[in-house]
Formats: structure tokens, sequence, C-alpha cells
């Protein structure tokens, strides 16, 4: 347990919005799939990155005197530019610790099971009765022997557990964690496979499957999750067709969020393009019109942050 390490992005404390009571949400950093909406982009890669926040730029280029290997600049008064290939390289981040004015981060850092049980330990006098911890991401079963190892010490702590997971990873892998796990929140994306892999990169076959795999044990509460992407996957046929797949598999719960833009900044930050500026989030109405899809198949379906907690 001493050795074995988690790579992180952030640590949430009191949240509300992630399974019941007040809750410690732990971010793992790394992801198989590529969703242009994602508003973490940050967690998508499995290694440390650096963000640059060009609006805290003072242009003293002390960066660049730390790591010229990587950091330069066209010219005087210009801001800076990032080899982010050499930075996969780094371990030691020179250029993050000369920087006077925190325009430069690292984002994603490795922890220990004993060290992240710690600080699970502190917040959990300030839950109550109902809270416990959420793993998020990214994905956070592709650091499944780490994720394995915490929720079982939480799981015999008793501390409630839950997960947030897009289900693209091998059933053994599930099947690892899953009497540790309490809650279970499974995102859909699309139901037409051809759709889901033009959009994400991979097909949705490995991701339905284990979802039915899950379903067949019977032990598990688990809430569907699905970001409402216009033009996407909003249509009819699309939300019946979810609706139909979560009713076969015996489950009865979904929870649907409006698309956002609130981390659109980050992919300028990471040096990347976002694909999705065109797009603007579902109306109410829109939503409430998903809703009654869902509910003409029995399906109970929580809008936004109204949820069963």
């Amino acid at each position: 347990m001493e050795e074995l390490k988690g790579l992180l992005f952030d640590i949430q404390s009191f949240s509300v919005h992630d399974g019941p009571g007040c809750r410690t949400v732990i971010f793992l950093k790394g992801c198989n799939l590529r969703c242009p909406w994602c508003s973490n982009p940050e967690g998508i890669n499995p290694f440390p990155e650096i963000m640059y926040y060009e609006e805290k730029c003072r242009k003293d280029y002390s960066c660049i005197n730390a790591c010229p290997t990587a950091i330069s600049f066209n010219q005087p008064g210009d801001l800076i530019n990032i080899n982010r290939k050499q930075c996969l390289n780094c371990s030691e981040y020179k250029c993050v610790q000369s920087c006077l004015y925190d325009a430069l981060k690292k984002v994603g850092y490795y922890i220990t099971v004993s060290e992240l049980i710690k600080r699970i330990q502190r917040d959990r006098n300030y839950w109550g009765s109902a809270g416990g911890i959420t793993l998020s991401g990214g994905e956070p079963l592709l650091q499944h022997s780490f994720v394995r190892e915490l929720l079982k010490i939480c799981h015999d702590s008793y501390i409630h557990t839950a997960i947030e997971t897009c289900g693209n990873v091998p059933w053994e892998y599930f099947k690892e964690i899953l009497n540790y796990v309490d809650w279970i929140f499974y995102d859909i994306k699309h139901m037409d496979s051809e759709i889901h892999k033009k959009a994400i990169g991979m097909s949705n076959e490995l991701i339905l499957k284990n979802a039915h795999k899950i379903a067949l044990l019977k032990n598990h509460r688990i809430i569907f999750r699905m970001t409402i992407v216009p033009g996407y996957n909003d249509t009819f046929e699309n939300i019946t067709a979810t609706a139909n797949f979560i009713k076969e598999i015996g489950k009865d719960e979904v929870n649907i969020l409006s698309f956002h833009q609130l981390g659109s900044s980050k992919y300028r930050f990471l040096g990347r393009r976002y694909e999705c500026i065109h797009l603007k989030p579902c109306n109410k109405e829109k939503l409430m019109e998903l809703k009654e899809i869902f509910a003409a198949h029995n399906i109970k379906c929580y809008v936004g942050n109204h949820t069963p907690f």
C-alpha cells in the first residue's frame, strides 16, 4: 500500500452533486475517450502537464532561464511558447517553480494510497452520516490497482463509496472493485456505435456490455448519466434507444445534464483547440422534453442537479 501510487489532478471537498450527503471527490488523471466537449481536459492525458495562464504572465522570462529546452519566445514582449513534447521528459518542472506570478501550473501529481487515506479521514469529520468518497476523472478505472486498494480500505472503514465511469475498460477492472463500491454513475454518450466512434474515437460496444454485466449482479445502485450535446445525442431516436437499453438491463434511473462551456478556457491553458465553441447549452424546455421521453418508458429522470441525493 505504501508504494502503490495514483495520478490525480484534483481533490474537491464538500461536494453535494456526486453522491449522497457531503462528499470528497477524487479526480484521477487519464482517459481513453476523447469527448470534444469534455469539461476536464486536464484529466485526459495520463501524465502531468503544464497549464499556461497567459493573462497572469508578466513576460519576465524567468521560466526560459529555468528551462530553455522547452520554453522560448519569438521576440521580447511576446508570450512564451511551450514545447510540450519536451515536457514529457521532465520530472523537475523548474519553469513552474521559477514563475512568481502563477502563470505556469503543474497539473497532475502522484500520491500513495496511505497519503490519500489520510486526506479522506480528515474530510470525514465534515461529511455527516450520509457522505463518503466519489472517484471521478478522467477514467478512474484506468488506474484499477490503485483504485481497488483505495476502495477496499474505504469499504472496510465503513466509508460510502461511489465511482463515476464511462465503462470503456476491460471487465476484469470492474471485477476487481465491484465488491467495494456502493454507487456507480455510468456515462452514456450515444447508443449508435458508429456515431459514438466518430465523435469520441471509440465504439460504445464495450461500454454497453459492461453496463449490462454490472446490472446482472443486482448489487449496485447504477445511475446513468448523459451530457446532452445539441446535434449529437439529443434526438428522440437516441433518447428512446437509451431508455430502452436502461429498461432492458433492469435499471430505471438516469441523470441528464446540459452541455456547457465552463471548461473551454482550460483547452487554451493546455495549448489545445476547443472544438465545441459553436455549441449552445440546452434550454430547460428541451431537457424537460427529454425527461418526458424517459418517463414514458418508466425511467426516473433527474435533470441537472435535481438528483435523489
